[in-house]
């Protein structure tokens, strides 16, 4: 897969006196791309899931206009390979160590990412401009979010149908996804090289019990790192 297609931006770069002007341009190149989405709105059908993780979701799926925290770049990842296969625009914002490499291996279609590695303090807005003509919009876990701007992207999220992935905490998130428990496959006596991973990742929502789906990974030549930084 070619990952020198992946479009990338930075806010953080520019100086506070022209960082509205790197919005504004952000702003109107993404504009001029054709949103591939499954409905219009909040209305719309669940966006699909890759198989294995379908069944923590109610409905199969992520529910447009939903904030999800989710404590896994793997599961991030997973999540955007099957929207990006399906034609959907998504975009990563100040997530400065996401792996292209491992994304790739995973199925990521580069041709319908966006990146924005260090969006600086402007992380909310940028966030918010991209739900416009994203279907999923993922915001780095280091980006601090007030409630009143937690509020009125949740308010755009509702309108436009996009969904949000956090990488850390959200408060009134639909469901908190992690990996709760990994076994590594092919080692033995301390001998050989990784071949797969049985991975159990759950979903606690508002009340009610955890959801559970148990998934292997194998050919493991890239996503290890992921893996080992998903933690419960």
């Amino acid at each position: 897969m070619n990952t020198g297609a992946v479009r990338a931006w930075d806010a953080v770069d520019a100086s506070a006196s022209n960082r509205a002007d790197v919005l504004a341009e952000l702003n109107g190149r993404i504009r001029s791309m054709q949103r591939n989405t499954l409905g219009a709105g909040a209305e719309a059908p669940v966006i699909p899931v890759v198989s294995e993780l379908a069944g923590l979701f109610p409905g199969g799926g992520l529910r447009p206009g939903g904030v999800y925290e989710v404590l896994s770049p793997l599961l991030v990842t997973m999540l955007l390979a099957e929207a990006t296969r399906r034609g959907d625009w998504v975009a990563v914002i100040g997530m400065p160590d996401f792996s292209a490499v491992a994304a790739s291996s995973i199925g990521v279609d580069f041709e319908r990412l966006i990146l924005v590695p260090h969006p600086g303090d402007q992380g909310v807005r940028v966030s918010a401009t991209l739900a416009d003509v994203m279907s999923v919009v993922v915001l780095g876990g280091a980006a601090s979010v007030a409630s009143a701007e937690a509020q009125r992207l949740e308010a755009r999220l509702r309108r436009t149908g996009s969904v949000m992935l956090r990488l850390g905490s959200w408060p009134g998130s639909e469901d908190r996804l992690s990996v709760a428990e990994r076994q590594w496959g092919g080692l033995r006596s301390g001998h050989g090289h990784l071949a797969s991973c049985r991975l159990t990742a759950t979903a606690r929502g508002r009340g009610g019990a955890p959801r559970r789906v148990f998934f292997t990974l194998s050919e493991m030549s890239d996503p290890p790192d992921l893996i080992e930084h998903s933690n419960e």
